[in-house]
């Protein structure tokens, strides 16, 4: 999960939740703000290096990422921060809205049926924030088995409404 908190000069503050395994992954999104002035300029003329993108519906993180340092940059923006969580970190649970047993479970039953090992998902989430080393460490096929994996969490976390 990518959580992006930005802050603007006037008290405004909004966080995104996107529930992606990578930044190249289309993720379903979470978004909460403390002032309408500043959610309509978030969700305004969304624009990435791939040009517009609907955001509420749906995004990469990597477009967001470079939505809000735009956004930043050109001074609309006081701070920007960017949390990365994996499902392996203890507080991924109630992120989700889910006990950790649930979790636990979920994550076992998964590994189990893609044939993943633990090992391999905690090298995976440490080098995907590169995609240099990606692209060098994962042949495609590799890639697209841990977006399958990515995917499919994703998927049943939806079935899960998400804690505020």
């Amino acid at each position: 999960m990518f959580i992006f908190k930005v802050k603007d000069d006037q008290g405004g503050q909004a966080e995104f939740r996107v529930q992606a395994l990578d930044w190249s992954e289309q993720g379903e999104v979470f978004f909460r703000c403390n002032q309408d002035r500043l959610a309509v300029l978030l969700l305004s003329g969304c624009r990435s290096g791939q040009g517009y993108f609907e955001l509420l519906p749906g995004t990469k993180p990597m477009y967001l990422e470079q939505w809000l340092e735009y956004l930043q940059e050109s001074g609309a923006l006081a701070e920007v921060m960017v949390e990365i969580k994996s499902p392996l970190e203890p507080d991924y649970a109630e992120l989700c809205g889910l006990d950790a047993e649930q979790v636990k479970k979920l994550l076992e039953l998964v590994y189990r049926i893609g044939g993943f090992n633990r090992l391999q998902i905690m090298r995976y989430l440490k080098h995907r924030h590169n995609p240099s080393t990606m692209s060098t460490r994962y042949s495609p096929d590799e890639l697209e088995r841990y977006r399958h994996l990515g995917e499919l969490i994703n998927y049943l976390l939806k079935l899960k409404q998400p804690a505020p």
